[in-house]
This record gives structure tokens, C-alpha cells and sequence, in this order.
């Protein structure tokens, strides 16, 4: 319906061919010449109601966004070998998505005020995100996530704690979120429930493998109140 009338099959398709010649010849080169990520976003829209004639034009939009915001090179720790091992073993319970293609989202919260440690970054470089779950536990009990970097959301600030980027899941009803201080320390904060509940420095490749020693704990009770929970590890002083 438009302006109140029915329109015909014919009639909307006409219209419906004459929005996307619009956004094709119009919309696309003015957000394009502002920022391809803009122009991105216009045909995931598109996409999302079904809309793919413009997808022709996406190949060269997002070869435009990775040369303009290219990945650093990828994290090289044994930790990220053993995550490797680990999906190739347990491909059911470790599941890591291929390298991010761009860091366009770091942008875009580094805009946000929520910059991102350039150690995650590479760690993004190796893999946009993974999922383990606890080998020896049945049923699915999730143990660590790394979010996609898309998928990355904003914590506002509360309870003393600064605003902050939520990048990893702990298991259910666990979040893990990381700052930037005014001195320049990169802090880690343990939330449950999305709340709060204590941090200490960020150090990324200490806490990807204490994720793997979750991944292998033998019980439940390790994985909640033991050696192998969040309580304990944020109460180390190590780094």
C-alpha cells in the first residue's frame, strides 16, 4: 500500500525497481565516498527484507573497508594452536570462526570511547570469535566465548566500574568486559548476571588459557566453586 492505495504486482514492482535504482545510483556512491562501512550497512538492511539485487555491489564496498581498516597481523600464541587442536578434536564443543575479514568495529567503538587492546585484535586476526564448551561434562555446558567483533556491545558504566566493551562469556549468566584506565592499564571485569562483581589486569593470553583449562575440567563443581571458576581466578593476584 501506498499513499493509502493497493498497489498492483505490477505497479509494485515497478516502485519497488525504482527504490533500488535510487539506492544504487544515489545513496550508495554518496555513503561510499563518506565510508564503505555506511554503504555495508545499507545492503545488510536490504539483504535482511529480502532485497539482494545490489549484492553485486558488496565485493567491491567491503575490499574497500579491509584495505581502509585491515586486520593487524594475527596472534601466534600456543594457547590459539591448542584452541585450533581443540576444534579439530572436539569439533561439537569448539567452535572458532575463520579471521576477521576487518577491524572496522574496533573503529567504531574506539569512537564509541571504548577502545580496544591491540592484543585482541590480533587475537580477532586469528579467529572472529570461538565457543568452547567443558569436554568432560554432559550435557553442553559452555565454558568461554569470544564474541565476534560485530557482536561486541557497550556496558555503561555503575557500581565504580568504568564503561566498558563486553567481549567474552564466561558460560550462563557470565560476562567478561575490558578497559582502558586513565594510566593506560587494560583491565578485565568479571560481570554475572551483568552485573559487576570484581576485575583485575587484562592479560589476554593468561585468561585464553585458563579458558582452555575449563574446556578440560573434569567436573562441574570445578567449573563453579573450584580451582577452575571465575570467583578463583579473579581472585589470583598473578597476571
Amino acid at each position: 500500500m501506498v499513499d493509502g492505495r493497493v498497489l498492483s504486482k505490477p505497479e509494485a514492482d515497478a516502485l519497488r525497481a525504482s527504490v533500488i535504482e535510487l539506492v544504487r545510483s544515489e545513496a550508495l556512491p554518496k555513503l561510499r565516498a563518506k565510508n564503505a562501512n555506511d554503504a555495508i550497512v545499507v545492503l545488510d538492511k536490504l539483504k535482511a527484507y529480502g532485497w539482494t539485487a545490489l549484492e553485486g555491489e558488496r565485493p567491491r564496498l567491503e575490499h574497500e573497508r579491509a584495505s581502509k581498516y585491515p586486520p593487524p597481523p594475527p596472534a601466534r600464541w600456543p594457547e590459539l594452536q591448542d584452541l585450533r587442536s581443540a576444534a579439530e578434536q572436539h569439533p561439537e564443543l569448539c567452535v572458532t570462526n575463520p579471521p576477521v575479514g576487518n577491524v572496522y568495529f574496533a573503529e567504531g567503538l574506539r569512537a564509541d570511547g571504548l577502545p580496544l587492546p591491540d592484543e585482541l585484535l590480533a587475537v580477532y586476526a586469528a579467529h572472529d570469535g570461538f565457543d568452547l564448551s567443558c569436554i568432560a561434562v554432559a550435557p553442553h555446558v559452555p565454558v568461554f566465548s569470544l564474541l565476534p567483533g560485530a557482536s561486541i556491545d557497550a556496558c555503561e558504566a555503575s557500581d565504580g566500574y568504568a564503561r566498558r566493551a563486553a567481549c567474552f562469556q564466561g558460560g550462563d549468566e557470565v560476562q567478561l568486559s575490558v578497559y582502558r584506565d586513565r594510566k593506560k592499564v587494560w583491565w578485565v571485569v568479571y560481570e554475572h548476571e551483568y552485573q559487576p562483581v570484581a576485575k583485575k589486569p587484562l592479560h589476554l593470553q593468561g585468561l585464553l588459557m585458563f579458558a582452555l583449562q575449563r574446556m578440560r575440567a573434569e567436573s562441574l563443581e570445578a567449573l563453579n566453586e573450584g580451582a577452575l571458576s571465575w570467583e578463583r581466578y579473579f581472585d589470583r593476584n598473578d597476571r
